[in-house]
């Protein structure tokens, strides 16, 4: 999001280095009278739009966090201290969300979403887990019809990367759903109940 808000030249908004100009002018000599500021007017339109636009990027989890703010540096700012120190307890969550990663029915590209999610999240909280540990986590999860494939990936001399995983599964996936139909079309013959009869007689 930083990138995005600095490629708008909007971000001093978020860090404060424009603060909001007051809400009115004195209006006369004397200061008895007031009126509203155009400058705080355009400041405002322009932070909601930026506070907008950050609410809507954030998760449900997180949004909970910045419900009350106002401003989109208030947003910043809450959201940079609840990230910058996180909590033994958020790190071991995500680990056990790794420990209880299975595929199920979802597909290849779900499963592997999910799984770069959480990868994500531990690289936010400065504890970033190995390639080779994703790449555990990943094949202990998936389905028995990838049995041959986690076996081919342990003898692997390097861990692949995310990019290559994903390529190899999609790969079986589209091989595994492409020899279905050719089972069931061509099913194994057995021996008919005639012969079977013949046989226990004989």
């Amino acid at each position: 999001m930083k990138p995005y808000l600095i490629g708008q030249s909007v971000f001093h908004f978020v860090d404060c280095s424009l603060p909001c100009p007051s809400s009115h002018v004195s209006d006369g000599s004397d200061g008895s009278s007031s009126t509203i500021n155009l400058s705080f007017l355009c400041w405002k339109q322009h932070d909601q739009l930026i506070l907008s636009a950050l609410l809507t990027s954030l998760s449900m989890g997180v949004l909970n966090l910045v419900v009350d703010c106002q401003t989109s540096s208030c947003v910043w700012r809450t959201l940079e201290k609840a990230l910058a120190s996180p909590s033994n307890s958020c790190i071991m969550q995500l680990h056990g969300s790794f420990q209880e990663l299975r595929q199920g029915d979802a597909s290849v590209t779900t499963y592997m979403q999910h799984a770069k999610s959480l990868f994500d999240e531990l690289v936010a909280a400065g504890r970033p887990l190995s390639l080779e540990d994703f790449n555990l986590y990943i094949s202990r999860g998936l389905r028995g019809e990838f049995k041959d494939f986690v076996t081919s990936l342990v003898t692997k001399a390097e861990s692949l990367s995310y990019a290559d995983l994903h390529s190899h599964l999609l790969t079986h996936e589209f091989l595994h759903k492409s020899s279905l139909p050719s089972l069931a079309a061509n099913p194994p013959l057995l021996p008919t109940p005639s012969l079977l009869s013949s046989a226990y007689l004989a």
